[in-house]
């Protein structure tokens, strides 16, 4: 792929885009709803263990290579700390502080880390239309923030760990283009999330010993969907994505997805749709237009 494309969304890329924005963007009040009755660590476990067994599954079938080059060990491992341990994690925890849809747009503030890293690490340079469009994205999740002062105020360890997520992400999402591991997405994305397995396994054991308790017909639903859709479907789109085109792009483009876990959080919580979403919609939607609408170079 040509440097010219891996700064342009192209089809496939617009497609994984819509993906991401509808399944994890309606993940968040489903979570939200799932851990009121199953222990975080437990929840984790579960999400983990099935979202590694399907993607190793799907590699499978599809004829995908699951061996992973003996020098890549260390990267996969630095990748899988910060994308899907601390990740999972941090937000884990945080859901059961904060409102689905406040939890997905703090989550959602990585290209504030990701944007200013990636044009120091990778020396990428953004185009004044996508700085714009990412000034803008910031500014609409930024007004969400600002009208729930009050609420964040009132739960600072929840705010601090959807931070510490969104960091630990960028960082990972940087990790995977100053070191790419040669892999294809479905066999990188299962190695992840099977190596992020044991650990909080280990932690659901030790401070979780209660053990499972016996969620309702409703909350097994709502399990199946973060398993199938969150974890199987989005994140084999979201390091699909990361491969075909930049940081910032992938950056400014998961950007829908908080706006969709407002809406979404309301739509199945009973919040109320305020000027302040309104407003916030409109202004990611411009980020995203700074993405998908600037023309490409004209090859010479």
């Amino acid at each position: 792929m040509s440097n010219a494309s891996h700064h342009h969304l192209t089809p496939l890329g617009l497609l994984l885009v819509v993906v991401l924005a509808l399944g994890w963007g309606v993940n968040w009040p489903v979570m939200k709803f799932v851990v009121t009755e199953i222990p975080v660590l437990h929840f984790r476990v579960i999400c983990l263990g099935g979202g590694a067994l399907g993607l190793f599954l799907l590699a499978r079938l599809s004829g995908q290579r699951l061996v992973v080059p003996a020098g890549h060990w260390p990267r996969l491992l630095t990748i899988a700390l910060f994308n899907t341990i601390a990740w999972n994690l941090f937000t884990g925890y945080a859901i059961t502080m904060l409102p689905a849809g406040r939890a997905s747009i703090l989550g959602f503030t990585m290209p504030l880390w990701s944007v200013p890293l990636s044009m120091w690490l990778l020396h990428e340079r953004p185009s004044r239309r996508r700085l714009a469009g990412l000034a803008a994205g910031l500014a609409g999740l930024a007004l969400l923030v600002w009208d729930e002062a009050t609420r964040l105020h009132g739960a600072p360890l929840g705010v601090a760990l959807m931070l510490g997520a969104a960091f630990a992400w960028a960082i990972g999402t940087l990790v995977i283009k100053l070191f790419p591991v040669d892999l294809p997405p479905s066999s990188l994305t299962a190695w992840q999330l099977g190596l992020a397995l044991p650990p909080i396994a280990l932690a659901a054991l030790i401070f979780e010993p209660q053990g499972m308790p016996r969620p309702g017909a409703e909350q097994w639903v709502g399990l199946a969907y973060v398993v199938l859709v969150a974890f199987i479907l989005c994140h084999w789109a979201w390091y699909k994505l990361v491969t075909l085109v930049s940081v910032t792009v992938s950056s400014i483009s998961s950007m829908l997805v908080p706006v969709v876990g407002v809406v979404s959080g309301m739509w199945m919580l009973g919040e109320e749709l305020r000027w302040q979403e309104i407003s916030a919609l409109l202004l990611v939607l411009g980020a995203l237009a700074s993405v998908m609408l600037e023309p490409s170079p004209r090859k010479p």
